[in-house]
């Protein structure tokens, strides 16, 4: 596993007092698209992860690791221009959920409260919904420090009876999935876990850019508006629309 300089001592200190942290997964070979995936731009961004760090941020969420793997230099000079923690996957070729482990091993260290989980390719979620998970969460409070009322491991925002990402896993939970062997992947390794499905007007959870259609659509989406964000301001519509 390889850290960066802005992986010190001092960092993972902070990162106990943080409230959430994203998740960012960027460690993938983009095979389908044929072009890497973390580096296209975007709309008004240079990349598709600078949306996404932007996302989260623009949500409240400062604290931001990257994971990478493929292409590794370049997705991490591009993490640490944006002010991000970086984290190297050695074995990206093991799929995913290996990125899922190698983030959160890092963040087991010093856990934040709450981890937001996000693949990079899934760029068009609206703010808002990372807004309401966030808020829903703080209404969870933590029963370890007598804030909260109720218990939840992991948040899941649902639009039109379906769930997606970003989900946001308590730390209580990061040792038992971190557990896992990986049957299923994350989504595998949260069942048992104690969930809470958070509605949201976002029809864009699992709207991934796997193939170059699925970029170009994107790209007509974020395009032509002075908001780089737009899809904060879609409506409940993108729950029907998202998707076509």
């Amino acid at each position: 596993m390889k850290r960066h300089p802005k992986q010190l001592n001092d960092m993972e200190a902070d990162m106990r007092d943080r409230f959430c942290t994203g998740l960012i997964l960027a460690a993938g070979f983009s095979t389908r698209m044929k072009r890497f995936k973390p580096l296209l731009p975007l709309g008004s961004f240079a990349s598709v992860l600078a949306r996404v760090v932007a996302l989260w941020r623009s949500a409240g969420v400062e604290e931001v690791l990257v994971v990478s793997g493929h292409r590794a230099c370049e997705v991490e000079a591009e993490a640490l221009r944006l002010g991000c923690t970086v984290v190297r996957n050695p074995h990206p070729e093991d799929g995913m959920f290996s990125s899922v482990l190698t983030g959160l091993r890092f963040l087991n260290e010093a856990p934040p409260l709450w981890t937001g989980v996000l693949p990079v390719d899934i760029p068009l979620i609206a703010p808002q919904t990372i807004r309401t998970l966030l808020a829903e969460a703080a209404r969870f409070g933590d029963l370890e420090t007598g804030t909260g009322t109720e218990a939840a491991d992991c948040l899941l925002p649902e639009c039109a009876g379906k769930t997606g990402h970003p989900p946001l896993l308590h730390r209580r939970a990061l040792p038992r999935i971190l557990a896992c062997r990986g049957e299923g992947g994350l989504r595998g390794a949260m069942e048992g876990l104690v969930s809470v499905h958070v509605p949201v007007e976002d029809g864009f959870l699992n709207a991934d850019l796997d193939t170059p259609a699925d970029y170009e659509k994107a790209l007509g989406l974020v395009g032509g508006t002075g908001d780089p964000l737009i899809c904060g301001q879609i409506g409940p519509e993108a729950c029907r629309t998202g998707q076509d």
